[in-house]
């Protein structure tokens, strides 16, 4: 869980850098990016249904495309686009929430919703930082989204062994 959690910020934050640096690897790291939500899923179908780990997939890969969407928006400063992106993230986040908490009793939707907006919160800056050439920020930023991803990888663990205590 923690492998795929932190990949999952490890390969965004290597998109913010190439989107910011107009590097040759975007589409690479893009293809590389997106198999993340397909890595995260496959562990909670270990434990539920293949239809709620296929919607925990779309939720993740409209999160990312939403998210890429966001950072290209922002770095060709175009903040009515920006603003309807961020809109669209939490409502993409809401709707996280919502499929986390329906499949385990011991995930409660106000609690991941809270950790997933922190998330998009400190993304968010990370990308900001990024972008304005703040670069100790923005390392600073990334080291807060790798302590935030591992509490939220560890939420959910602690949810499937509360929920699956004869597998453990």
């Amino acid at each position: 869980m923690n492998l795929v959690w932190e990949q999952h910020i490890m390969w965004t934050r290597m998109l913010l850098i190439s989107i910011a640096s107009d590097l040759k690897d975007l589409d690479a790291t893009q293809t590389r990016l997106l198999q993340n939500p397909r890595d995260i899923a496959n562990v909670f179908r270990r434990y539920y249904r293949n239809n709620a780990a296929n919607r925990i997939q779309n939720l993740l890969t409209e999160h990312l495309a939403i998210g890429k969407d966001l950072i290209v928006a922002l770095k060709n400063n175009n903040q009515e686009e920006a603003r309807k992106l961020n809109d669209k993230w939490y409502r993409n986040a809401d709707e996280m929430a919502e499929a986390f908490s329906s499949i385990n009793p011991f995930y409660k939707k106000n609690e991941v919703r809270n950790m997933l907006y922190e998330h998009l919160r400190l993304t968010t800056s990370e990308v900001n930082n990024r972008l304005k050439g703040n670069f100790a920020e923005d390392i600073n930023d990334y080291d807060k989204i790798q302590r935030e991803i591992l509490k939220m990888s560890e939420y959910f663990v602690d949810g499937i062994v509360k929920q699956f205590p004869n597998m453990f």
